[in-house]
């Protein structure tokens, strides 16, 4: 990535700057009601209103922060999210979360900033990058293979089940060194309550300001499920501090790290990396994966030109790390289903320091909260013609070169882009292969599939869909 210097602001040179303006909101309520009641769709209509769009956040949230004229800007523009979460990233700092976004990630390396967060980067870098990723290649397809070992031909799954079993296997292996087992549904229940509450906080302007400890009844569940987790992570800890022998695992890593001053890590630093690694590193690649399945089941030639790739470069062996390079289709296929249903659907929200233009011309406020959701910019007329259409062609080497940069940012960018990208799309690509080699899946008739916005961009429902197996013989070793 080049070394780009902060452009100077120019307000100074230029105080006249376009009026922004934005959908009609509640005067009081702002346009939490308008985001609750359709969130994507909501954003989507946000684009014919400019670069840049002003949400108030109405009177309510004016008196609770003493600031006048709060507003939400949502950035329709690739220039002025490169601006933001690039040149110019030191004038932005990540807004407060919800508290149970807080209560869950801690201090890991989602949440921290400056010099900590790039002291945590820095540490952890290698471990998702580079031969570390690809050391995992035979790990992936081998739960892969064992998991649709117990698929039979004809029968039904849910398919977002089965990824989201897998994805966790994976990372529950590469964290700790062991299978998850018995564990898995220990980890499964918190994940699921807490997508409903970090959903609910984020929709209610009312639930956004309670604290945890108030005994409501989603509370109480997830503050029950949750607690046995972090038990079980911190009982994983100490185990580990006991052993007299060293593991390969991000555990490990953690337990050699030390700090800048040259101290290891504490019991609740770790916890915060292991919670964020656990959650982030299966739920958003399960989803990723559901997503590609479904767009997959909708395009019949699409689906026949990657199993023709497929029987081309992998036949009836598992694929390789090497195979990733030979399938320029099939990697197509992911960076489309990215685009269309991106897991990380909205980054999360930036403040402003001090004014400052963008390069669309917009002057931002101090204090002003920056919204920039791939979501809204993957779908976006101007960057994507018919962008509401899957067709992997956009990713072609050819057609690439023509996006307009900043536009397609599945994994964010800037200082804050996805530690794991690398270690997710060899992850995605890997089970994509392994399980589309072997079987065709098929929506059920009936459904109705839609992306909900909570965490992550998971589906609305159970995800059923039919295995057909495809005629292959069990599988060779793999070769490079």
């Amino acid at each position: 990535m080049l070394d780009e210097r902060p452009e100077p602001r120019m307000t100074d040179q230029n105080p006249l700057s376009p009026p922004l303006s934005g959908p009609p909101v509640s005067r009081w309520l702002g346009c939490f009601p308008e985001l609750r009641r359709d969130t994507l769709g909501f954003l989507l209509h946000c684009q014919a209103y400019g670069d840049v769009v002003k949400l108030p956040m109405g009177l309510v949230v004016n008196l609770l922060l003493r600031q006048r004229d709060a507003a939400m800007y949502v950035l329709n523009h690739p220039a002025d999210v490169k601006h933001v979460l690039m040149t110019n990233q030191d004038n932005y700092k990540k807004a407060l979360v919800p508290p149970v976004e807080s209560r869950i990630f801690g201090q890991g390396v989602l949440h921290t900033e400056g010099e900590t967060h790039h002291c945590q980067r820095r540490l952890f870098l290698p471990f998702f990058h580079g031969n570390h990723v690809t050391a995992y290649t035979d790990l992936i397809t081998r739960k892969t293979y064992d998991l649709v070992g117990h698929w039979q031909d004809g029968t039904t799954v849910a398919i977002d089940h089965e990824m989201a079993y897998l994805t966790l296997s994976v990372i529950w292996r590469l964290l700790f060194g062991r299978d998850a087992g018995s564990e898995a549904d220990t980890i499964r229940k918190p994940i699921a309550v807490g997508q409903s509450l970090i959903k609910l906080q984020y929709d209610s302007l009312l639930a956004s300001f309670t604290p945890l400890w108030v005994p409501t009844t989603l509370h109480r569940r997830f503050t029950r499920n949750f607690c046995a987790m972090e038990a079980m992570i911190h009982r994983s800890i100490h185990q580990r501090r006991m052993a007299t022998h060293q593991y390969d695992d991000v555990l490990e890593l953690l337990l050699a790290a030390r700090d800048t001053e040259g101290r290891p890590l504490g019991d609740e630093e770790i916890r915060d990396e292991l919670m964020t690694f656990l959650l982030a590193g299966h739920e958003t690649t399960a989803n990723a994966l559901t997503w590609t399945w479904f767009l997959l089941s909708q395009f019949r030639s699409v689906r026949e030109r990657l199993t023709q790739e497929l029987n081309e470069v992998v036949g009836d062996r598992l694929p390789t790390a090497t195979d990733i390079a030979r399938l320029p289709y099939t990697k197509m296929i992911w960076d489309e289903s990215l685009r269309l249903y991106p897991p990380a659907w909205a980054l999360h929200n930036r403040v402003s320091h001090a004014e400052d233009r963008l390069p669309s011309g917009a002057v931002l406020p101090p204090n002003a909260a920056i919204f920039i959701s791939p979501w809204n910019l993957h779908r976006n007329p101007r960057w994507f013609p018919d962008p509401n259409r899957f067709d992997p062609e956009r990713f072609s080497e050819e057609a690439k070169r023509t996006h307009t940069p900043y536009s397609y940012i599945p994994f964010g960018t800037g200082g804050r882009r996805c530690l794991g990208e690398s270690f997710a799309e060899l992850e995605g690509l890997l089970i994509l292969a392994t399980v589309a080699s072997r079987f065709q899946l098929r929506l059920v008739e009936g459904q109705t599939v839609l992306p909900d916005p909570a965490m992550t961009l998971r589906p609305n429902c159970p995800v059923r869909m039919i295995v057909q197996r495809i005629d292959v013989s069990e599988p060779h070793p793999a070769v490079a």
